[in-house]
């Protein structure tokens, strides 16, 4: 938790600074957090029994121009993973770092997975940069397209070369920071 707002603190100092012509622009901040990722305990490769409790956490700091308009947005991903035995013991290193997506940097390893030889950060800050200067509904009105196991992922023109991630809670977690900078 004290990563999350540790990281919270450090997009509101980011942005803080950011204003528009014509206006003081309004900080957002948006959180979206799911455990979907977990997994049962099961029988590993090694035959041994395993189970991982994840919690994923999507955040977004936008800043608002007095029209509306996305004037700077940072998002970033917060991915925590705790594996467990058959026991119920954590096997994790308790004392570990959890660094976000955007921390671990080309250490994330999106890029082994990536068909436009793009690492997340890469991706994401694409990603931003599209959403820069459009309004929530721009934004919500993305044009998507579905990679192959059926996930949304950015199907504008000047994004299909560059991001290839699954959108959906980015598209969400900036709606919600939009909403939030009224």
């Amino acid at each position: 938790m004290k990563k999350i707002i540790a990281l919270t603190l450090i997009l509101v100092l980011a942005l803080a600074g950011c204003s528009s012509a014509g206006g003081a622009a309004k900080l957002g901040l948006g959180q979206i957090t799911s455990i979907g990722s977990s997994n049962d305990l099961a029988e590993n490769d090694e035959g041994v029994m395993v189970g991982t409790a994840q919690v994923d956490t999507v955040m977004a700091a936008v800043m608002v121009d007095d029209k509306g308009k996305v004037v700077d947005i940072k998002i970033d991903t917060a991915q925590t993973r705790v594996n467990f035995d058959e026991n119920g013991v954590i096997t994790s290193d308790k004392e570990a770092e959890i660094k976000t997506k955007r921390e671990l940097g080309n250490d994330y390893g999106m890029i082994k997975a990536s068909g436009i030889g793009r690492e997340w950060f890469e991706q994401i800050d694409a990603v931003e940069e599209w959403m820069t200067g459009k309004t929530a509904s721009e934004i919500a009105n993305m044009k998507l397209n579905q990679n192959d196991s059926g996930a949304n992922i950015p199907g504008e023109a000047d994004l299909t070369s560059k991001a290839t991630l699954k959108i959906d809670d980015y598209l969400k977690v900036t709606a919600e920071a939009i909403a939030n900078a009224g």
